[in-house]
């Protein structure tokens, strides 16, 4: 018996021992369960919110694709539609960027291209002392050289007699004249031509490059006093306010000097000239009286009080009233 009792307390003794361990390994297993479950939830969670993050990003990009291809196309988002090209107040685009104004900048570029090449035409026909006659038929005879040769030909063959003669390469008249009389021989005949020629070649570039001297001397004369004549005026009439009013009396002034004197050549004459005459004219010239402002008409008066009758004094309301009702009366 005592030995049963004690197994019996043994057993006793030693199953609460094997309850507390299967009790604490339930408690690992039930807080095993616990984090797994919680670590499940976060996780939900971070998938939940990458999602999210996922969808507006990808919301983002197309935002900013779209708003890329209509910078592109050339229009931001929420711009107003283009204005109707204006072109008589030139309201839809800065001025300095419509069409019509690109269009006269571009016009005025062409035409001050044109003015540059005409005038080095120019220029170069004055140098070579051509004139516009000379420089047509030079010019025709180039263009039927290409297109008529023949008809080119018949052109140009007075020209290139007159050039073959003032180059001693074609004896001239009195010349051919002596070799067939036997008087001179040909050779002899040809360098005389040459030596004639090369003389009066030297004697012409002399005489053309003097008179090309002498004009440009008067065409920078003319301008000279032009400039004069123009800066003279300008200075006469900022400083004289009649300068205008003289005008007529100073022309015929300046004429009767040049017909007496004679017109002057250079730029201190033609001042000195222009002073003298203003100096005549406007010793002889009156002012004009300043001009009186008119006092508008008296009408006269219609209508009011007869002749004898004073109208009393209006001092108050009952005043008018009483003149009223006397008028309605009388």
């Amino acid at each position: 018996m005592p030995d049963l009792d004690t197994n019996a307390v043994e057993s006793e003794k030693e199953t609460p021992v094997l309850d507390a361990a299967d009790a604490s390994k339930e408690a690992e297993q039930s807080a095993d369960a616990n984090s797994s479950t919680a670590t499940d939830a976060k996780t939900a969670e971070k998938d939940t919110l990458s999602v999210v993050r996922d969808v507006v990003d990808a919301r983002a990009e197309q935002s900013a694709a779209s708003s890329a291809d209509s910078a592109e196309a050339g229009q931001k988002p929420g711009a107003a539609a283009p204005k109707e090209p204006d072109n008589e107040n030139y309201t839809d685009v800065p001025f300095h960027k419509h069409p019509r104004f690109q269009h006269v900048v571009s016009e005025l570029k062409t035409a001050r291209i044109d003015q540059q090449r005409y005038q080095n035409v120019e220029n170069f026909l004055q140098e070579q002392g051509l004139s516009g006659d000379e420089a047509a038929g030079l010019l025709r005879i180039g263009g039927l050289i290409k297109t008529n040769p023949a008809e080119a030909w018949k052109e140009m063959k007075p020209v290139v007699e007159k050039v073959l003669i003032a180059a001693g390469e074609l004896l001239p008249a009195d010349l051919k004249a002596m070799v067939d009389r036997g008087e001179m021989k040909p050779e002899v005949a040809l360098e005389v031509s040459r030596s004639r020629a090369a003389v009066q070649s030297t004697e012409a570039r002399v005489q053309f490059d003097r008179q090309r001297q002498e004009s440009r001397q008067q065409s920078d004369a003319r301008n000279a006093i032009l400039g004069t004549v123009s800066s003279w005026e300008a200075e006469r009439k900022l400083r004289d306010p009649n300068f205008d009013a003289k005008q007529p009396a100073l022309q015929r002034e300046i004429a009767w000097l040049q017909t007496k004197e004679g017109r002057p050549n250079t730029a201190e004459g033609v001042r000195a000239q222009l002073q003298k005459a203003y100096d005549t004219v406007s010793a002889a010239h009156v002012a004009p009286a300043p001009v009186r402002q008119q006092r508008p008409a008296i009408r006269p008066v219609t209508g009011g009080q007869v002749n004898g009758s004073v109208r009393p004094e209006i001092k108050s309301t009952l005043d008018a009233v009483n003149a009223v009702v006397a008028r309605r009366a009388g």
